[in-house]
Order: structure tokens, then sequence, then C-alpha cells
């Protein structure tokens, strides 16, 4: 099994003000219960963020590395295009949040509202889903290389042309999936998920 690295952070942070930092970083901060506006580029370095809102322009362009997020709500934001570098998401609430075409290395969502969550065309390597709630979620064309599903509800979650191959489903819920059967290969599932994707294949159990 792949490991995936933690963001590295240092013991203590400051905390401060989003709108006393300049040079358009964020380093080694701590954001608390803020809604921060952002409008061009901006990178996220070494921060942890507790209970943030974000309000994006359309020219916002957003880089986070070494970043724990815990109790953020970000739902109906886009992230589309950002890239996350050893992340953490805790307890956040990321409601049809729009990850198309993003890039995710060594990221986690843990104990999150993923409903609705687009990570269509985006490219995922190391990232582990965890207890979350991910319902009609999206991962239309997306590229897995080292993803863990762990006790998630994905009930409806589209998989559409994007390849499965050494997915280990068994210990998330569903009754339903969406996905291209012809990618739907060498995975993992419970006894309760059998029938289903046997009749992908013609497969039908008796």
């Amino acid at each position: 099994m792949n490991k995936i690295l933690s963001p590295k952070l240092p013991a203590a942070l400051e905390v401060v003000d989003f709108t006393t930092l300049e040079d358009n970083e964020a380093y080694q901060v701590e954001l608390k219960n803020q809604e921060i506006y952002l409008e061009y580029r901006q990178l996220f370095s070494g921060c942890r963020l507790q209970n943030i809102n974000f309000e994006l322009e359309v020219t916002a362009d957003l880089e986070f590395t070494d970043c724990i997020f815990e109790k953020c709500d970000f739902s109906n934001l886009v992230f589309s295009k950002f890239g996350f570098y050893r992340c953490i998401f805790k307890d956040c609430k990321l409601l049809g949040t729009e990850f198309t075409n993003a890039f995710l290395q060594d990221v986690q969502f843990q104990d999150c509202l993923l409903n609705y969550v687009n990570f269509s065309s985006a490219r995922l390597k190391n990232v582990l889903f965890a207890d979350n709630m991910m319902k009609e979620s999206l991962f239309i064309a997306s590229q897995f290389k080292h993803v863990r599903f762990e006790g998630n509800d994905l009930e409806l979650t589209n998989f559409w042309e994007t390849s499965l191959s050494g997915i280990d489903f068994s210990s998330n819920t569903f009754e339903r999936l969406d996905v291209s059967p012809e990618l739907a290969k060498n995975i993992k599932v419970n006894l309760s998920q059998a029938a289903f994707f046997a009749a992908l294949h013609g497969i039908e159990i008796v």
C-alpha cells in the first residue's frame, strides 16, 4: 500500500488575519474564523485553516501545500485547475465543490460532506477518502493513481470513463454506481456489492 505523505507544519503556528499578509503567500500561519476574498494568484504553504470560508473570483489561481483544513465550508466553490499537495481536509463541507482538472497529490479527505462534489478530469495521486458522505459525486474521466476509498457512502457516485483497476470498494456503502464496465476490472468488493458488478459483465448470481 502506497504511503500518503502528511502535511509538514511547525508545532506552533501564529494566528493571523489574512488581510495582513503580503506577497500573495500565506506561509506557516493559522487562519481561523474568517471569510477570505481571493481574486488573483495566492499560495498557501504550511498553514492550518479552521472554519474558513472562501469567496473566489473567476481569476483566482490557488495552490495549497502542506495545509490542514478543519471545519471549513467550501460548498459550491470552483477549485478547477488548482493544486493540492500534502493536504488534509477534516470535517469540512464541500457540497457541489468543483475540483475539475485539479491536481491532488498526497491528499486526505476525512469525515467530510462531499455530496455532489465534482472531480471530473482531475488527477489524483496518493489520495484517501475516508468516512465521507459522497452521494452523487462525480469522477468522470478522472485519473487515479493509488487512490483509496474507505468507509464512504458512495451511492450513485459516477466513475464513468475512469479506470477503477486496483480500487477496493469493500468497506464503502452503495446500491448503485455509474461506471464504465470495461474499466471496472481488477477491483475488490464485498458480497453485497458483488451482484452489482457481476451484472455489469452480464453475470447473474442465483
